[in-house]
Formats: structure tokens, C-alpha cells, sequence
């Protein structure tokens, strides 16, 4: 039988008992995939399908021939049943395997909200996996991160938190907290006994592993926000110096507009790309930004601020010099810039109007970047080689152990930061009562990590953010 709902009814929302269906596929291939979960599931099921029988064996397609409540027929398909608790989502779930036409997918919707089953709400499948205890809250993210991972590293990383790999190290991490906080609690009920093991100076030692851990993981999300939601790249250059010639390049579009007319790039044009190298694949941020020069132009300014802003907050710094024309305003720019230059990759750009061994300008290098690329967006030449070097450039940030477990979301920095803030006092704890006391606090700071349910209303939030489906 279906488990009732443990958050009871209410019906505007997520914390409903409804049936609910949703597409779970991208429309457009050959197969459109429709969910439905709920106490409902089957006798939907049924009623769309009168040739369908419960007695069928679960997790085993049959053919499902799909009629409207006038008789019409919907689509010839194949349909599963997953009884619960042992489902997605711990309910009674049905998957219709449909032909991939989103007008057969909608009509079935249709239909299905005609028996009382509604549309889900975003991430309504996983909400109800997490409340019904199928997964954990950081696996269920990790379901969102994967559908958003745009790089190898960021569906490794994905996965490995979907298999419970975050969850074992924040578990064991807790059950530490939780021991020597009853060690606490019993040195202050044995306080007249004087027993040594739960003596303070016994304790405080043994937090110091799990305070080097929680500030190893804090200090991952530098990395695992990189990896899942990319590095910042910011083109910077004089006007006219072939920036969005190069950032179309890379692209494969023409998404800057570029022309001979100085200051054409406003404002700054961010997009997301991938690169792959010969090892790994990166994402990237990247910033178009306005060309750096003196201008009397009040909208191009605040363009050039915009650019300097960008080069300043930038993870890497592509500076691009265009080799036909004079150095000396590149190079007064970039000193005034103040850009380091060990964050800075040098691209030479137009070199197709250079003769073969021709230098781009007299050595030593007058800018002191230590790496030039020679390019041409006409062309195509270097470019390849440039994907090349970014690739390897970032992999400062990439760069992983297997099973490492780096933090990707803004909530869960944030509670472990709050922890060592508890865990930091604590060691410093005069008395037993406050270590004991502090401990307690870390281990509630980090409840939205070591599997304790938040409130309704922030796992409201958190899905919400979900796709349909999910």
C-alpha cells in the first residue's frame, strides 16, 4: 500500500498527498517519458489503460494502450509499475514510455489531470524521495547538479554525491561530534568522580581531527563551485585588439558584434563554455569586456570601469594584443591595469598579418607575462592551441582527488562555516558544560548535511529551484 504522506495535507503546495505526473524527459527524441506518484498512480494507470492488470509483474514494461475518457486513442506505448515504498520516490509511481511528440506527452497530461492527477510542482519527485526517506537532501541536489553539469569533472563529482560519498564523510564527521559531546554530558553528571577519559583536557584534543576535516571540506567550495558552475574568464585588451573576434572563436558563434570601430563592446558579454583538452574538460565564464582606453564618452566609461571591475574578480585574465597595430598603448594600458600577471595568459591576436617568424614585438617580454599564444580568429590558427592552454591553466581549480568531497552550494558552505565557528569556541571552552554546549550547537548547524530534515518551508525552497520532472 502507498506510505502516507508524512508532512499531512496541503493542498497548495508541496506538502500534499496528491497524485502527481509530470514529463521527465526532454521533448524532442524519440521517447517522452511521463511520471506519475501518488496513491493514484495505478487506478490512473488502469483507467487510461483498460487492458492494464496490477497482477502484471512490477518493473517489467508492458505494452499500454492509451485511450482518452471519449475513447481516443492517445498513443500505443509501454508503461512500468514500481509499487511502494520500493519507487523513486517511495510512493506508487507509473512510467509511461510514450513516442516522443510533445502533443502525444501534453494530451496524456491532459487526460491525467482529468482523473485529479496534477501537474508536479519543480523537483516535486525528489522532494518527495527526501520526505520519504529514498534519498538524502545533498543527494537529491546532487540529482539538479548533474542534470546542470556542463564538464566531466562536474558529473564525476555529481555522482559520486548521488552514491552517498558526501553523506559517509559528513556522517562520520557527526558521529565524532555526537561521541564527544556525550563525553561532555557524562564528565559533567561524574564530575565528583574524577574520571580522566572525560576530563576536558582529554576531550579537546580529540576534536582537533574533526575541526582540520570540516575546514578541508570549507574550504573545497573555492574548487567545487568552479568545477560545477565554472571559472571566470575575462577578456581584457585595447579597443579593436580582436577580444570578440577571439570570444566568437572559442564560441563558435558570433555572439560579440565585431567591427573596425573602436569601443564597439559596451557593456561586458558573459557567456558559458566548455572547452575540452587533451585531459579534461573546463567551463568557463566568460566575459567580453569593453576595450581599455581614455574616453570622454560617459556610457563607454562606465563600460571600461566594468572591464577593470571584471578584471579584477576574474579567476584568469586573457590579455589581447593585436600585433599589427603600435605596442606602446597596450602596454601603457596594462601597466595602468595593475592586473597580475601571474593570473594572465597573453594572446597574440591577428597573426596572420605577421610573416612567417616574424616576433610580435622585441624581446624581453615588456609586459612580463610568461605566456604568449600567437592567433588568428580569421584563420583558425592557434586557436586550438589556446583551448589548450586554458584547459591546462585551469586546472588549478579542477584538479581533484577520486572520492574527494568538495562543496558546490552557497547553503552548505555557509553551515559549515557556522560549525567551525561552534567547534573553534569549543576549543577554547573553559568548562564542560560549554564544550558540551558548543558541540551541540556545530551538530545543528550542520543538520542540513548530516541528514536531518529541515524545515518544510527552506526544503519548499530548495526544490523550487529544480526542474519539472525532477
Amino acid at each position: 500500500m502507498p506510505q502516507p504522506h508524512p508532512h499531512g495535507r496541503d493542498r497548495s503546495g508541496y506538502l500534499s498527498e496528491d497524485t502527481i505526473a509530470a514529463i521527465t524527459t526532454a521533448l524532442g527524441g524519440p521517447i517522452a517519458i511521463v511520471r506519475i506518484s501518488g496513491g493514484r498512480a495505478f487506478e490512473a494507470l488502469e483507467t487510461l489503460c483498460p487492458t492494464a492488470k496490477r497482477s502484471t509483474e512490477a518493473r517489467k514494461l508492458q505494452r499500454a494502450r492509451l485511450l482518452s475518457r471519449e475513447g481516443e486513442e492517445l498513443d500505443d506505448a509501454l508503461s512500468v509499475r514500481f509499487p511502494g515504498p520500493d519507487s523513486y520516490t517511495g510512493e506508487d509511481v507509473v512510467e509511461l514510455h510514450l513516442h516522443g511528440s510533445a502533443f502525444v506527452a501534453n494530451r496524456v497530461l491532459e487526460n491525467l489531470q482529468g482523473l485529479g492527477v496534477r501537474q508536479a510542482l519543480p523537483g516535486e519527485f525528489s522532494f518527495r524521495a527526501v520526505c520519504n526517506g529514498k534519498m538524502s537532501l545533498s543527494q537529491a541536489e546532487a540529482v539538479a547538479d548533474l542534470i546542470s553539469a556542463s564538464n566531466g569533472g562536474a558529473v564525476q563529482l555529481a555522482l559520486e554525491k548521488m552514491s552517498g560519498t558526501q553523506n559517509q564523510l559528513l556522517a562520520g564527521i557527526a558521529a565524532g561530534l555526537r561521541r564527544l559531546a556525550v563525553m561532555g554530558e557524562l564528565g559533567i553528571d561524574f564530575a565528583d568522580q574524577d574520571v580522566e577519559e572525560i576530563a576536558l583536557p582529554r576531550l579537546k584534543p580529540q576534536l582537533e581531527p574533526l575541526l582540520d576535516h570540516l575546514t578541508a571540506l570549507h574550504a573545497s567550495y573555492d574548487r567545487g563551485i568552479r568545477i560545477q558552475e565554472g571559472i571566470r574568464v575575462a577578456f581584457i585588451g585595447l579597443p579593436n585588439s580582436g577580444k570578440s573576434s577571439f570570444f566568437n572563436a572559442l564560441l563558435g558563434e558570433d555572439r560579440s558584434i565585431v567591427s573596425e570601430i573602436a569601443g564597439t563592446t559596451r557593456d561586458v558579454i558573459r557567456e558559458r563554455l566548455t572547452l575540452r583538452g587533451t585531459t579534461q574538460t573546463v567551463t568557463l565564464r566568460l566575459e567580453d569586456t569593453a576595450g581599455l582606453r581614455a574616453s570622454g564618452d560617459q556610457i563607454e566609461k562606465l563600460g571600461i570601469e566594468r572591464s577593470e571591475r571584471a578584471a579584477r574578480d576574474a579567476d584568469l585574465l586573457l590579455f589581447l594584443v593585436d600585433v599589427s597595430a603600435p605596442l606602446d598603448p597596450a602596454l601603457a594600458e596594462w601597466r595602468r591595469l595593475g592586473a597580475p600577471a601571474a593570473k594572465t595568459l597573453g594572446i597574440l591576436t591577428k597573426c596572420d598579418l605577421l610573416e612567417n617568424g616574424t616576433p610580435a614585438f622585441p624581446a624581453p617580454d615588456p609586459f612580463g607575462i610568461t605566456s604568449w599564444l600567437r592567433t588568428s580568429a580569421k584563420t583558425g590558427a592557434g586557436i586550438a592551441d589556446a583551448v589548450q592552454a586554458i584547459t591546462e591553466r585551469c586546472s588549478r581549480w579542477t584538479r581533484r582527488d577520486r572520492g574527494e568531497v568538495l562543496l558546490t552550494r552557497l547553503d552548505q558552505v555557509q553551515a559549515v562555516a557556522a560549525a567551525l565557528g561552534h567547534l573553534q569556541r569549543a576549543t577554547s571552552a573553559a568548562e564542560l558544560d560549554l564544550f558540551a554546549a558548543d558541540l551541540r550547537q556545530a551538530l545543528h548547524a550542520l543538520a542540513p548535511l548530516i541528514g536531518e530534515t529541515p524545515p518544510d518551508d527552506i526544503l519548499g525552497q530548495i526544490f523550487s529551484n529544480f526542474c519539472i520532472g525532477k
